[in-house]
């Protein structure tokens, strides 16, 4: 098989390589020729260009116009910044003036505010090459503006803490060095402010703050209002804030006095709360293992009912400590000792069960009583008489006594009139004295 070449074919690709490459070195002589004889041309010739500057500030010239007579001047809808200038020139000029846009000079004059009351047109130069400059422009023409009458107020600061502190401590007196700040501004701005707040961090911290915090301004929804056209005569303050450590403690307390006649204290009080958490600096608090309330603040004397008192414990806290929340706990404690009447029942004492004490060397004792059954009333608060084994009473004669009441230096053989003292647990006594006739004798050994 045959396999016939294009010719033709061959013979453009000859011929194309062949133009390309010929004369190679003044072609390329030819090109940089042309290049220098370009610039040239341009260089002399100098030709218009543009140059665009973005964000252009204008800056307002003659606000005193304004402000002079009680007014305030506020900028609306961002208009004091131009979006884009233009600036036509030759580009020599250009060149010179740069892509900076500190070279744009744009102002707006109060002196030639439009009778509209909200407009002041916006004139744009360049800082330099004024003259040459063929043209400039901005991407808007007018400032747009609002002015108001200037109204002031004085707030106080209220000092604000965020985060939280660490485990076992709490923010404790939060310290303005000034209390007070003066705002001035628009009206219409000013009327809305209702509050002034100083906010200092807290996170992590375990002692005292001293810090300075910022001054934030807000309306009657807790909204901030941006301090845009705003004067204040502070814009922060230094403040002090304790971070205090807390401790759960126990609260103690006694009872003191006599009930009324037929009454007595049942020894059970009622103490609300019963524990409470103070604070203070660690080194305070770490000593403090309970809070003491005396005697004088629960005295029952002649009390015929409980007895309910209120108790500010913050006059019993050591130096240095206080109660640790406030909000939830005013430092004011509820006691309460129960009273209750007397109730009585009667002992019987077998004549035969007495035992005599003291009874005189050389002598014996014997009851001498017409019955040998004697009733004693004994009286004490209910729930004692229910516990008490009546049974277990010793009742006892005791001479010693007799002859300190009785003024007896000497016995001698007879009869006396003795008073049985039954021992009785604390809390109950024999209503009145019994007495039981005893015999005294000579002992015959």
């Amino acid at each position: 098989m045959t396999i016939k070449v294009p010719i033709k074919s061959n013979l453009k690709e000859k011929f194309t390589k062949k133009r390309i490459t010929e004369n190679l070195g003044l072609k390329i002589v030819a090109l940089v020729v042309a290049i220098l004889l370009w610039y040239i041309v341009v260089n002399i010739t100098d030709p218009i260009i543009t140059q665009t500057y973005k964000n252009v500030h204008v800056k307002i010239l003659n606000e005193d116009v304004i402000t002079g007579q009680g007014n305030t001047l506020q900028v609306e809808d961002n208009s004091a910044i131009i979006p884009t200038v233009t600036v036509k020139a030759p580009r020599t000029i250009i060149q010179e003036l740069g892509s900076s846009i500190d070279n744009i000079v744009a102002t707006a004059d109060m002196n030639k505010l439009l009778t509209d009351g909200t407009s002041v047109p916006i004139e744009c130069t360049v800082s330099k090459f004024s003259d040459k400059v063929e043209s400039i422009r901005p991407s808007s023409d007018y400032l747009h503006v609002k002015i108001e009458k200037r109204k002031t107020i004085q707030l106080p600061i209220i000092v604000t803490t965020s985060g939280e502190v660490e485990s076992g401590y709490i923010v404790g007196n939060k310290t303005p060095y000034q209390n007070q700040v003066r705002i001035s501004g628009p009206q219409s701005v000013v009327e809305r402010i209702k509050k002034a707040y100083a906010d200092v961090p807290v996170s992590g911290f375990t002692g005292l703050i001293s810090t300075q915090a910022d001054i934030e301004l807000f309306d009657e929804e807790g909204e901030p209002i941006p301090l845009n056209y705003l004067e204040l005569n502070v814009n922060n303050i230094r403040v002090d804030v304790e971070i205090l450590a807390t401790k759960k403690v126990p609260i103690y307390y006694s009872v003191i006095g006599i009930p009324a006649d037929g009454y007595g204290a049942t020894g059970e009080v009622d103490c609300t709360p019963e524990v409470v958490t103070v604070a203070g600096e660690k080194s305070t608090i770490d000593v403090v293992s309970e809070i003491k309330i005396p005697g004088d603040e629960l005295n029952v004397t002649g009390q015929t009912a409980d007895l309910v008192t209120v108790v500010d414990i913050q006059d019993y806290l050591p130096q240095g400590v206080r109660i640790a929340d406030t909000s939830t706990f005013s430092g004011k404690v509820t006691l309460k000792a129960y009273i209750e009447p007397y109730s009585d029942i009667t002992l019987t004492v077998n004549a035969k069960d007495i035992v005599f004490e003291g009874v005189p060397f050389g002598y014996e004792a014997e009851v001498v009583n017409d019955s040998d059954k004697i009733d004693i009333k004994i009286v004490g608060l209910k729930q004692n008489l229910e516990k008490l084994d009546v049974s277990s009473i010793i009742s006892k004669v005791d001479f010693g006594d007799y002859a300190l009441m009785n003024n007896v230096t000497e016995y001698h053989e007879g009869v006396y009139n003795c008073i049985i003292n039954p021992e009785l647990p604390e809390g109950i006594r024999a209503d009145e004295a019994v007495t039981v006739q005893v015999r005294l004798k000579k002992n015959e050994e």
